[in-house]
């Protein structure tokens, strides 16, 4: 919107012109004004003159920015919209991978042609070229949105597929759980203990169980509020933040051992951090924490397996390893075996689309599934 206003001075009468021209490249108004026009008609004059050198030399200065000042306008958006490990994790690909690829470019050079290239080498590398190109595409689109960009060229590309491994889950038996726990046991660590109690009686996952507070566990109704995750942000703080579905929000019942294992922690842990000189009797204090009452990264349950790994190699037990995650596939599998419903799954693991449970089903009870039609027969009986 422009403002005319005509002035009186020592030398006269002239005209002011004051006008909104537009946004910078930074998001930022540009305003103008300009004084000592003779006429009315001259400022309006100056003003279409301004407005046309500003849409054109500012489009073309907006198109001529390199990819990586593109990024850095897209990051901070995309800051205001997701999860700060989200932020993490984005920033972590695309400075390994997409910035050598596309940063020093000037965003009008990017073709379709150098798109497919790039991509096709993400695809011959790396497991993940397909978030790579995700997140690649999310950027370019955010040019297009505001303007500087005239289309996603990583849109066009003909996105190439690799032919599907299936890699087996691998996971405990009952009877291979116990040969753990026993192990463990011996180990005489009662954190530990606890730790890989709670992930293999409740199937949570490792960040979940990180983020548990005393609060969350109720010993008279022997339930566990799961509401939370343990997480890393862009700069290596460790944080709590919201699981990333409502279905990760959930209350599950423990069974009485677990509830006792829980409450010989709580006093174990209390015993021994006063002697640290930390008071851990809040109910808000974690389950789990470092010598100094502070949260663990979540790479320490991997090391913490690690260990007992080879602690039991050096006792010369025959123990499978598995991740942390295998423990949460260990609890499906088993809670099939029990006779639990793929609802009542679904719902214990917080899947949000019981395909997610379905899919572990095929994976960790292939013996179940190839006995159901004679399980059918002999209930049948004919």
């Amino acid at each position: 919107m422009a403002m005319f206003r005509e002035y009186e001075s020592k030398k006269g009468n002239f005209w002011e012109l004051r006008a909104y021209l537009g946004q910078s490249d930074e998001g930022k108004e540009v305003r103008i004004t300009r004084r000592g026009f003779k006429t009315k008609k001259a400022a309006q004059k100056e003003l279409s003159r301004l407005q046309v050198e500003f849409d054109e030399n500012g489009l073309q200065h907006r198109q001529s920015m390199t990819f990586r000042e593109l990024y850095d306008l897209w990051l901070e958006q995309y800051r205001l919209s997701v999860k700060p490990s989200s932020v993490a994790t984005a920033r972590r690909y695309c400075e390994l991978h997409v910035l050598p690829a596309f940063g020093k470019m000037k965003i009008d050079k990017i073709t379709i042609s150098y798109c497919q290239k790039v991509v096709n080498r993400w695809h011959s590398k790396y497991k993940q070229y397909g978030y790579l190109k995700k997140e690649a595409q999310k950027i370019m689109k955010y040019g297009v949105a505001i303007e500087v960009m005239k289309s996603n060229p990583l849109q066009k590309i003909i996105t190439p597929r690799k032919k599907e491994v299936e890699q087996p889950i691998k996971f405990y038996t009952k009877e291979e759980l116990q040969t753990f726990f026993k192990h463990l046991e011996s180990m005489r660590t009662i954190k530990l203990e606890t730790f890989f109690r709670v992930i293999a009686f409740t199937g949570m996952r490792k960040s979940e169980v990180l983020s548990l507070q005393w609060t969350d566990v109720d010993f008279s109704k022997k339930t566990l509020s799961i509401g939370k995750t343990l997480a890393i942000d862009e700069f290596g703080k460790i944080i709590i933040q919201e699981p990333k579905t409502t279905n990760s929000l959930r209350t599950i019942k423990l069974d009485d051992i677990t509830i006792l294992k829980l409450r010989n922690w709580q006093m174990a842990q209390r015993e021994m951090y006063l002697k640290l000189g930390f008071n851990t009797f809040s109910k808000d204090q974690f389950l789990f924490t470092n010598k100094k009452n502070e949260l663990y990264y979540p790479q320490v349950v991997n090391d913490w397996l690690k260990w007992i790994y080879q602690k039991a190699e050096k006792n010369e037990l025959d123990l499978k390893r598995i991740t942390p995650h295998g423990f949460r596939f260990t609890h499906c599998s088993l809670l099939f075996e029990a006779g639990a419903s793929i609802k009542e799954v679904q719902s214990r693991l917080g899947h949000k689309d019981v395909q997610t449970t379905m899919n572990i089903y095929a994976q960790v009870t292939p013996q179940m599934i190839e006995d159901t039609g004679e399980k059918f027969a002999n209930y049948i009986g004919f």
